[in-house]
């Protein structure tokens, strides 16, 4: 099963994407996030990339979400309802990651 799950600023100009693949089978899933620029009705660049998990991930698309700050200034990737992972916009500091390793990551959010 692969998931899939985004959210564009409300410029128009970047995208929080999440990525969930599975490769041959759960064993070989990898899992991202990533930072896009977006251009026009397509995405554009990758701007940044998260690794998130690698393996077998027991979770669906209702257990994940891709979200933008109050002030649009960070994306974050929620799993479970926790933010697990986010972009800073405007510095490009990318925060948490490693699910299962370093999930309680500190990340600013408002």
């Amino acid at each position: 099963m692969d998931i899939f799950d985004s959210a564009v600023r409300t410029k128009g100009d970047l995208a929080g994407v999440f990525e969930y693949e599975e490769i041959d089978g759960a064993k070989n899933a990898t899992a991202y996030f990533y930072l896009h620029r977006v251009d026009g009705e397509t995405t554009g660049s990758v701007l940044g990339a998260i690794p998130v998990r690698s393996g077998q991930w027991a979770i669906t698309e209702a257990d994940v979400a891709v979200r933008w700050d109050s002030n649009e200034q960070r994306v974050g990737l929620f799993v479970f309802g926790t933010l697990v992972a986010a972009f800073d916009a405007t510095t490009g500091v990318e925060y948490g990651g490693r699910y299962g390793k370093d999930f309680n990551a500190e990340i600013p959010w408002s």
